[in-house]
């Protein structure tokens, strides 16, 4: 016998309520609210078929005045009427129930401003003080010829070379010292989490003193004062090949010495983070497997080359991904070090450019175009990781 799909209903109401709230934020134009009605309306009246008790599921209706009540009606009439539903609809209906405001976080600060900043990008300079007009795909046309777009995308393709690689590497080896009976042990995991759990901001304002060109710990430590470390653009190939007189061509010149001097404050900043992270997947890992390695003569770097690292190669695969979507969302460490985005631009980073066009120049619709590049960057670029790292990986230990 055919039921009612109750938990399709609850569904429904619960997106029917986003939309109402979207609708009164000026973000949703009514036509699709008012499909969203007429689709719970329909589904109402179809529950009728299973007898007029349905008829309190058209309390829903109500929700372009009290938008919670879609969602709570089909609750409602799952705790007067759940008796008389079969285990497996009220199994549904109630895992929905406790999935759905999950989800609903989900959908408000994630999926939703995905599609919105979609809609925004096929407009000409939105602002939100004045209409605009329809542009089709403009934007994107413009952003693709557009040099300091070019140049940001190649300062966070930098970015991520050098962060993600050198942090996961140091991580690893700080990782495996700590997972070896030492004294002070607590002492020493506690010091490296630290920086993590430091606000990026504070941390970066501090690590601005020790760029200081005058009063800096960094040159005082190295003995080289006047050296101003975020206000030199040229790049650190170009610094290390000026002795042999070789001088590579803009891109190939490599990142400026002030981001690379923002790469040594991330990697500092995240490595407390990996390092927990790994050291959890090492203690994984069973003793058995290096006692017996010991037993057939291995060395310390043959242990860890044939058993750690393949079977940490699950954790690593995890914080590479992590590491590689964050490098290309790098923005709070860029702007407090460099606000301006560098001498020439030279620490320009894709999410600052896209802060520059929306929060600077009052143009929502072009910085929406940024994140929708970037978006199916770090999503195609995932995807090509997934792909080509994840059958190198052993879940079996």
């Amino acid at each position: 016998m055919r039921t009612f799909p109750l938990h399709a209903l609850l569904s429904l109401g619960a997106l029917l309520a986003l939309g109402v709230y979207a609708f009164r934020l000026g973000f949703l134009p009514w036509a699709w609210v008012g499909a969203g009605l007429g689709l719970y309306a329909l589904l109402v009246l179809w529950g009728l078929r299973f007898g007029r008790h349905h008829a309190l599921l058209g309390l829903g209706l109500f929700a372009y005045w009290f938008p919670p009540l879609a969602f709570l009606a089909p609750l409602l009439f799952a705790l007067l009427f759940g008796r008389g539903l079969r285990q497996k609809e009220q199994a549904a209906l109630y895992g929905w129930a406790l999935v759905w405001p999950a989800l609903a976080l989900l959908l408000v600060w994630h999926v939703f401003p995905t599609f919105y900043a979609f809609y925004l990008s096929l407009f000409e300079r939105v602002n939100f003080l004045r209409p605009a007009a329809f542009a089709g795909l403009e934007n994107y046309r413009i952003l693709l010829q557009d040099p300091l777009f070019w140049k940001a995308l190649g300062n966070t393709f930098w970015y991520v070379v050098f962060t993600v690689p050198v942090g996961l590497l140091l991580a690893t080896g700080v990782a495996i010292l700590l997972n070896t009976q030492v004294a002070f042990l607590g002492f020493y995991r506690t010091l490296y989490f630290l920086p993590y759990i430091t606000a990026l901001t504070a941390a970066a304002a501090v690590w601005r003193w020790i760029y200081h060109p005058e009063f800096g710990f960094l040159n005082w430590l190295l003995g080289t004062p006047g050296l101003d470390w975020l206000n030199t653009p040229k790049g650190v190939f170009a610094l290390l090949l000026e002795p042999l007189g070789v001088q590579p061509p803009g891109f190939w010149a490599g990142p400026s010495l002030a981001f690379v001097a923002i790469m040594v404050m991330s990697v500092w900043h995240f490595l407390g983070y990996q390092v927990v992270i790994l050291l959890a997947g090492l203690q994984a890992i069973p003793k058995e497997y290096y006692e017996a390695a010991e037993l057939d003569g291995a060395s310390f770097g043959q242990k860890h080359r044939l058993i750690t690292w393949p079977l940490l190669s699950p954790t690593t695969f995890f914080l590479f991904t992590l590491g590689l979507i964050g490098a290309f969302q790098v923005f709070t460490q860029v702007y407090v070090l460099t606000p301006t985005g560098g001498v020439l631009q030279d620490t320009l980073t894709l999410a600052f450019y896209l802060y520059n066009k929306g929060f600077r120049d009052s143009d929502f619709s072009y910085a929406s175009a940024i994140a929708m590049v970037t978006f199916l960057l770090i999503l195609v670029l995932t995807l090509i990781q997934r792909r080509v790292l994840e059958r190198r990986v052993n879940y079996e230990i």
